[in-house]
């Protein structure tokens, strides 16, 4: 009996080389119209490795039986959009975001309203917060408000007004080119690499445009929205500390009351500026007598660093907002397609994942207060003027 030794570059050259042979043989039979595989068993070599390596091989009948997935399909154009992303590896996607700016928010309690939905568009009703109230009213419930009255008289109509918010998602994709050599060589690592890239990258565009989208193709944000207040920069101290700390206080007084979950975003170049303010500290606990920092806060709310905001001297660099009057509607499901063919020449070969996603500010406007003046208003959303 003959013994044979393969060092380990040549059984890894083996593996490499048979599981090539393999997508070749599947890619050549889903060409002349023959089923690649008969469907696994549910459970049976599952993994979004394995979903990946089906639609890129387009095995549409181990996508049905053993992912559920179905085509996505373009409202728009009519024409296929690749596979819905099956529910169990879109959390882990989504969990991948986790130390990113928004989904940190959402976990402290301090993110948007998040909402799903499977349909092209979503109609939320929200009360009518921006009128000028009754003095014995607030503009925060719309309306309402309770008349004092002698017995056996009538009753004054007084009644909420509401309105329709129409969200309706839109699209964004992320254009990832890999090696072809990755999706038969290494699918484990296509595997992490891919849903890592993608859970951040989404992490990423829903911070953006929740702080600075546009509203034309894509959500609109907060700064710069008609409902955000704009505070100048105090100017009459001696020190930029004491000017900063006036505009800090100018800004909290301008914060719609009873903001309980408000948070500060701030670009990263802010952080010493604050800082340096009467109204800053950077909290600390303890963990085995050794101290560890907690975060940063600004008269006593957290503080958060975004790249995505201007620079500092730049308007809406600092916020002050209360993202509950935020509101971010997702389409339930993600999308993944293939191409081998756009760098072939490179040797690469594309994934396209997609989402569908919209949001805005919940009011339109500032708020009135009911005090009487007429002109004194307060909003969810504060932020910085231009200035030094």
């Amino acid at each position: 009996m003959t013994e044979i030794v393969m060092n380990q570059s040549e059984l890894a050259a083996e593996i490499a080389a048979r599981l090539r042979e393999e997508v070749a043989a599947a890619v050549k039979a889903r060409d002349v119209g023959v089923a690649t595989s008969a469907p696994a068993a549910e459970g049976e070599g599952v993994s979004f490795g394995d979903f990946l390596k089906c639609v890129a091989t387009n095995d549409v009948q181990r996508l049905r039986a053993v992912y559920k997935s179905a085509k996505a399909l373009d409202e728009t154009t009519g024409a296929g959009g690749g596979f819905l992303v099956p529910t169990q590896f879109e959390e882990r996607i989504r969990a991948v975001g986790a130390p990113m700016l928004f989904d940190q928010l959402v976990a402290a309690g301090r993110g948007p309203l998040m909402l799903r939905t499977n349909a092209a568009e979503l109609a939320l009703p929200v009360l009518e917060q921006d009128q000028a109230p009754n003095v014995e009213s607030s503009a925060l419930v719309g309306g309402v408000r309770l008349i004092w009255r002698e017995q056996s008289t009538d009753v004054s109509e007084s009644e909420p007004k509401f309105e329709q918010r129409i969200f309706r998602p839109h699209a964004a994709d992320a254009y990832v080119a890999a090696a072809t050599e990755l999706i038969t060589d290494a699918p484990q690592a296509l595997e992490d690499t891919l849903v890592s890239l993608f859970g951040r990258a989404y992490a990423v565009l829903k911070a953006r445009v929740m702080l600075r989208g546009t509203g034309v193709g894509q959500p609109r944000g907060i700064v710069g929205h008609p409902a955000s207040i704009s505070v100048a920069r105090a100017t009459s101290s001696s020190t930029q500390a004491e000017n900063d700390t006036s505009t800090v206080l100018a800004m909290i007084q301008r914060l719609l009351p009873g903001s309980a979950t408000a948070v500060w975003i701030a670009h990263p170049f802010w952080r010493s500026r604050l800082m340096a303010t009467r109204l800053a500290e950077t909290l600390l606990y303890t963990v085995n007598g050794q101290s560890l920092v907690y975060g940063d806060t600004l008269a006593g709310i957290p503080i958060a660093y975004s790249e995505h905001l201007p620079t500092v001297t730049s308007a809406g660099s600092l916020i002050l907002a209360d993202l509950s009057y935020y509101a971010m509607v997702e389409r339930a499901s993600f999308s993944v397609a293939f191409s081998e063919h756009v760098r072939f020449l490179k040797r690469q070969s594309v994934w396209l994942f997609g989402v569908r996603v919209d949001g805005a500010p919940l009011v339109n406007a500032p708020l009135i207060l009911a005090d009487g003046a007429g002109n004194n208003t307060v909003s969810p959303f504060v932020e910085i003027a231009a200035g030094t």
